[in-house]
């Protein structure tokens, strides 16, 4: 089932009883989730991830704009009646209440035509434990069982009533690296499995980057972008998207375009032929981590002589199959930062140099107008 907003807006008052202006949590929503997609909502904390979600599932209430399931309109349905199944950061399952109980709790509540023996209940949340792989805990309760697998029967319950609409809010914050991995991927694997039309809302980007189709990046309760995971990383359409997604970070710098060229301090680091038809102006340019390439001489070390952009050295971070080159520079965004380059392992780079030398991949170097944040080129 598809979602569409239309306008969509939710505006709360100012707890500052002195500033009459309302608090915007979302901005004037209006776009369209496909059919059986994961989509994630990404963003910093406090930019309206968790009210949108809410907007959805008919816990509050929009200020202006409308919400459609297909082509039904839902903006007034009660929550109830939505068909939406919602995981809650903390779980919220029933600690007195075995695993079974509480996948079968939704069912209970129904009435009418839907109304179900005990049997029935019975069988569909073990079919609902099955999706999630907890079938032989049915018996355990929450205290006897790990994170994970209390948010794979918290997931299991929502699942339960087979909704139009799974959200899912932030359900990986309470669980430790390695087990937010291997949840993320079961996610996936339910979602794969179920097509249900899925809206998972987290401010880590690498979460959101791994398991979505799209992703929608917000600020301030305005959507920024909207595209496949990867299309938004390789042509972000503002500062704010660019800095937002990318571990390490995108290092940004003060440059200028002049004369045709781009420049970085007195160093042109992009020449005319990709900055043609654009006007001297002071610029931001952000380059992503991956996209400077190490200069070396004939013996693999660089020589402190040549090349498109030099930088002061600072440390050299072995990981394994890649190397971290951590470096300043004059031009940084932020004045005295860390800024990180990611190379090959099989680069041999001196620790000891005090300078480093690059040239750099054209694709991974943005360039932002410096008033606004927009994207240039």
């Amino acid at each position: 089932m598809k979602i569409r907003f239309e306008g969509l807006t939710k505006r709360f008052p100012n707890r500052n009883k002195s500033i009459k202006s309302e608090v915007v949590a979302v901005d004037n929503f209006t776009f369209e989730i496909p059919d059986g997609k994961l989509v994630g909502l990404l963003g910093p904390s406090g930019c309206g991830k968790s009210t949108a979600l809410n907007l959805i599932c008919g816990l509050e209430t929009p200020t202006e704009g409308k919400i459609f399931f297909d082509d039904d309109d839902v903006t007034d349905l009660p929550a109830e009646n939505r068909g939406v199944g919602m995981v809650f950061q903390s779980y919220a399952l029933y600690p007195h209440l075995n695993v079974k109980k509480n996948i079968m709790f939704p069912l209970q509540n129904l009435k009418g035509d839907k109304k179900m023996t005990k049997e029935q209940m019975e069988a569909k949340a073990l079919e609902a434990a099955k999706i999630v792989q907890i079938e032989e805990l049915m018996e355990r309760k929450p205290k006897e069982m790990s994170g994970g697998q209390q948010q794979r029967v918290a997931i299991a319950r929502a699942l339960v009533k087979m909704p139009r609409v799974l959200l899912l809010d932030e359900p990986l914050s309470n669980l430790d690296a390695r087990l937010r991995i291997q949840t993320r991927e079961e996610i996936k694997r339910i979602q794969n499995t179920t097509k249900i039309t899925t809206i998972f809302v987290t401010h880590d980007q690498e979460e959101a980057m791994s398991i979505s189709d799209l992703i929608v990046v917000m600020k301030d309760g305005a959507v920024h972008q909207i595209g496949k995971p990867q299309e938004v990383y390789d042509n972000p359409k503002n500062l704010f998207v660019a800095k937002f997604l990318g571990t390490p970070p995108i290092n940004v710098f003060s440059g200028k375009i002049q004369n045709g060229k781009l420049l970085i301090g007195d160093e042109a680091v992009l020449e005319k032929e990709y900055v043609k038809d654009t006007k001297d102006q002071e610029v931001f340019v952000g380059i992503r981590p991956e996209g400077f390439l190490l200069r070396p001489n004939s013996d693999g070390k660089t020589d402190g002589k040549a090349g498109c952009f030099h930088a002061k050295l600072l440390a050299v971070e072995v990981m394994g199959r890649d190397t971290s080159v951590v470096f300043s520079h004059s031009q940084s965004e932020v004045a005295d930062s860390r800024l990180r380059a990611i190379v090959s392992s099989d680069n041999a780079i001196d620790p000891e140099s005090e300078q480093v030398l690059f040239d750099l991949n054209p694709k991974k170097v943005f360039v932002f107008n410096k008033e606004t944040g927009e994207r240039l080129l």
